[in-house]
């Protein structure tokens, strides 16, 4: 599966997880590639009819922290759960384990 349609499917996920009264949550899952940590930052918030889901990347080499990164966002219509918005961040960078990472979520 194309890593932007996963990206869009766990937008939804996690925009149907957002109870009535919360305004946000955030997420984190991480894996030790051999050569350093790599780890997936999530944010999402509410904003009147969407959620926007922020995913932000961080990884970790010879024990030097890398700055955390935009990644990519998805807007999502509450009512419909269905993405409408997708934009790619500075770090567009390929995952292979992504959906793994996903997953942890």
């Amino acid at each position: 599966m194309d890593q932007v349609e996963l990206l869009k499917m766990y937008a939804v996920r996690l925009a149907q997880r957002l109870g009535d009264n919360q305004k946000c949550l955030e997420f984190t899952a991480s894996r030790d590639t051999g050569y350093g940590i790599e780890t997936m930052l999530v944010e999402v918030r509410r904003n009147n009819q969407y959620v926007r889901v922020v995913y932000h990347y961080e990884g970790c080499h010879a024990n030097q922290k890398l700055p955390k990164r935009n990644y990519a966002s998805v807007s999502v219509l509450v009512e419909e759960c269905c993405p409408f918005d997708f934009t790619r961040g500075v770090a567009y960078t390929y995952f292979p384990d992504i959906e793994r990472l996903l997953e942890k979520l």
